[in-house]
């Protein structure tokens, strides 16, 4: 039934008149518009692996891919379970396993930059990298039953256990008021604060640790990523990249391809040694740096670091970072990947150059029995086609 067909249903039954029929119908177009705005749009699903549904006025959604993710959205991952999300304003987050994840409000101005973020972490884990969004603590937060988080950039972690929350100030700084108990602390931590890494237990206390914390050493399961990429740009993001068609250009396998170009010949440095015979048990941190020879298209590089776990029970690498400066700001990239007998499968999950999006790879070997790890890296500004960095590395477990 049309309008107008409503309208003459509505004068015949309530004998209004049609001018008052017509601001009624009015009145009913605009409270539904208001109903339709109230599911603004927060994000889209680029990757969504096993069960990942979003729930919202008492509806369920199954996520897949290019699925929109609104405010008021509750997203949850089931077991064997992942997904990771484009925000509206380029910033990523990926949910882990079992995870439920309330975007409370997701509001961001392409034009200014400026808007609020909040979310609630209610269960499971996120690593999330901020995107344009001008983060204070007060415009972007991530709520948890233990305390509230304060994002001032740019690439964190946080994952809830038996009612502990575990937290990584991968990069930027992160300021964490702790809710539970009655102390009410409040702390940062940050690459360049005096901790990085802490546990706000249940009860309210705080456990500062100097090492990745072994629930984060886990990992993410790497079998959920081998068959679907983790994608490290989005279409909008291809235009910097060579011409390719539409078709690719939506495709992350063919961009992590188009990326794969040259590394630095290691043949030579790595001449007298022989890959490791993997034998070793446990957790290994590598982050001595050994030796490294690392170049930038826009000269001279400074301040390189480079870091990562290997759970060699789990035949996983869960964790890595890596960090330096050129003329054009710093380059940052975090990855992680699977052991296969000496040689590291490594996915880059994030990259950036400056305030630009970046893209790359990473190739390892283990060496010296597994004592060591030969690399080579090579990294692409996603916002300028002749700015890249590539070289070779040697990193070392750091004996206590």
């Amino acid at each position: 039934m049309d309008w107008r067909s409503l309208s003459v249903l509505m004068q015949s039954a309530f004998g209004f008149s049609s001018l008052l029929t017509w601001a009624s119908l009015g009145l009913l177009v605009s409270f539904g518009a208001l109903g339709q705005t109230q599911s603004t749009t927060a994000g889209k699903a680029i990757m969504a692996q096993g069960e990942v549904v979003a729930l919202t006025d008492q509806q369920k959604r199954a996520l897949a891919r290019r699925s929109a993710v609104y405010n008021t959205d509750l997203v949850t991952t089931g077991q064997q379970s992942a997904t990771q999300l484009r925000m509206i304003d380029g910033g990523l987050l990926s949910m882990q396993a079992s995870s439920e994840l309330s975007i409370v409000s997701y509001e961001f101005d392409a034009q200014t930059e400026q808007g609020t973020i909040s979310m609630s972490l209610l269960k499971g884990g996120l690593k999330t990298v901020t995107g344009a969004l001008q983060q204070t603590p007060d415009n972007y937060k991530l709520v948890t039953p233990v305390a509230s988080i304060g994002v001032r950039g740019t690439h964190y972690e946080a994952e809830l256990i038996e009612g502990d929350l575990y937290l990584a100030g991968w990069k930027g700084i992160i300021d964490i008021k702790v809710t539970a108990g009655t102390l009410g602390q409040s702390f940062s931590l940050g690459p360049l604060l005096p901790h990085k890494f802490a546990i706000v237990r249940a009860d309210g206390s705080v456990e500062f640790l100097l090492q990745t914390p072994l629930a984060f050493s886990s990992g993410y399961s790497r079998d959920l990523y081998e068959q679907v990429p983790i994608e490290l740009a989005d279409a909008g993001f291809a235009a910097a990249l060579p011409a390719f068609s539409s078709k690719q250009a939506d495709d992350s396998i063919y961009l992590s391809k188009l990326n794969s170009q040259r590394y630095i010949d290691n043949d030579r440095l790595a001449a007298t040694w022989l890959p490791a015979d993997v034998s070793r048990q446990g957790l290994a941190v590598f982050d001595q740096l050994d030796q490294h020879s690392v170049s930038s298209s826009l000269g001279e590089i400074n301040d390189f670091n480079i870091s990562m776990s290997i759970n060699f029970d789990s035949a996983r690498v869960p964790t890595g970072n890596l960090s330096f400066t050129d003329a054009g700001g710093e380059w940052f990239a975090a990855f992680d990947g699977i052991v296969r007998d000496s040689v590291l499968d490594l996915s880059v999950n994030f990259a950036s150059h400056g305030n630009n999006l970046a893209s790359g790879s990473i190739e390892a070997l283990l060496i010296d029995q597994a004592q060591g790890v030969l690399g080579n890296i090579a990294l692409y500004d996603s916002s300028a086609s002749n700015t890249e960095a590539s070289g070779s590395f040697v990193l070392r477990q750091l004996k206590p």
